[in-house]
C-alpha cells in the first residue's frame, strides 16, 4: 500500500499511458484525406479559373 504522501513510489494500477496523449477533437485517417483532396480539388479549379483564354 502506497502512503498518500510518497510521490516517489511507481503505483502498479495507476502507470502513465504510453506515447503522447490524444487530442480531444482528432481527426481520422479518412477525414484528413477527405480534406487534402478537397484542397487539391480547389487549387485545380482555381487554376482553371485564371486560364480563360479567348481565341480570336
Amino acid at each position: 500500500m502506497k502512503q498518500p504522501g510518497d510521490d516517489f513510489t511507481r503505483d502498479i494500477f495507476n502507470k502513465p499511458g504510453r506515447g503522447r496523449p490524444r487530442k480531444p477533437n482528432a481527426k481520422s485517417a479518412a477525414q484528413r484525406a477527405k480534406e487534402y483532396r478537397d484542397r487539391l480539388r480547389e487549387q485545380k479549379f482555381n487554376f482553371l479559373r485564371g486560364q480563360r483564354h479567348e481565341i480570336a
